[in-house]
């Protein structure tokens, strides 16, 4: 089949039997049900795990819900402690944990282009490209405003009357640095 550079052309030109693979795998995972317990949640995650190392099926957020059986919002909620136990989050962090560690290793050992490696980091598990702004200007004085009827005036201040400047003397300082 040819290289097709498309994302779906990708999908398209897999090998048949790489797509039976996947296929099956997928389903064992599916069609476990969901559990129920923190105690089966645990379980269902080592299994997930074990399932992972022994297939063709790659740890991820998508096949680790499809393992659970829950949505990606609910493995989120839970991934922060909505609508769950403790330990339930816990579990969800280990395993968020684990997919992290798993895609930083294929990254840094070349197996992942730096590119699908980044973006699987930012959408998959929440990395961020962040910049740290910081104010660097002194907290100065505040600053008089000019009315519309000082506007006209201000002109005058450059000239050296003084009489404006005695009215606006913060604006003659910056005026004169």
């Amino acid at each position: 089949m040819g290289r097709n550079s498309y994302p779906q052309g990708q999908i398209d030109d897999m090998e048949t039997s790489t797509v039976q693979e996947l296929v099956t795998s997928l389903k064992q995972l599916h069609d476990r049900g969901k559990p129920e317990t923190d105690e089966e949640i645990k379980q269902r995650i080592d299994e997930y795990f074990s399932f992972c190392q022994q297939s063709s099926i790659r740890p991820g957020i998508e096949s680790l819900c499809m393992a659970l059986h829950i949505s990606r919002t609910t493995l989120f909620n839970w991934n922060n402690g909505t609508g769950c136990s403790e330990r339930c989050q816990e579990l969800i962090q280990s395993a968020k944990s684990f997919i992290a560690a798993y895609i930083e290793q294929a990254l840094l050992s070349g197996k992942v282009s730096p590119p699908s490696g980044i973006f699987l980091m930012k959408k998959r598990l929440s990395y961020k490209d962040t910049v740290s702004i910081e104010e660097s200007i002194p907290n100065k004085e505040e600053k008089h405003v000019l009315t519309a009827s000082e506007l006209p005036r201000l002109g005058e201040l450059t000239k050296g009357t003084g009489k404006i400047a005695a009215q606006l003397p913060r604006l003659r300082d910056e005026l004169q640095e």
